[in-house]
């Protein structure tokens, strides 16, 4: 028997058989478009894959872009506090306080539909020219 053969025939002992209604699930993400004209920085307090809600630190996106993966989660409901870095300065705020990076924010509650096509929940973000 050729080495190749033995060991496809080793790893076929080593590889758990798959049940025949077995999936692959991948937890969405969220991909926030910034439609606003200058760059924001945007945190996110979501429910991540193990039911726990967490806040991620702050994140650059540039103007006109989009930044995919912020976070994954399952829940349609995220909350989000971004500002804008350069000019005057417009914010995208709400009710609900969160602590990012050692100060409280008053984030916004969104309830997002999911683009199941893409796997992913999507945040547009607009601002006044």
């Amino acid at each position: 028997m050729n080495h190749i053969v033995k060991a496809l025939v080793i790893a076929g002992f080593l590889i758990p058989p798959a049940s025949a209604d077995a999936s692959l699930t991948v937890t969405p993400g969220l991909t926030v478009h910034n439609r606003c004209h200058k760059d924001i920085i945007i945190a996110v307090h979501y429910q991540d894959s193990r039911g726990k809600w967490t806040t991620t630190p702050f994140t650059n996106i540039r103007a006109g872009t989009q930044k995919n993966a912020v976070v994954s989660s399952d829940n349609t409901i995220f909350y989000y506090y971004a500002e804008t870095t350069t000019g005057s300065p417009t914010r995208w705020s709400g009710e609900k306080n969160f602590t990012v990076e050692g100060k409280t924010y008053p984030m916004k509650e969104k309830k997002l539909d999911l683009d199941r096509e893409r796997n992913r929940f999507y945040l547009e973000l607009t601002c006044n020219n």
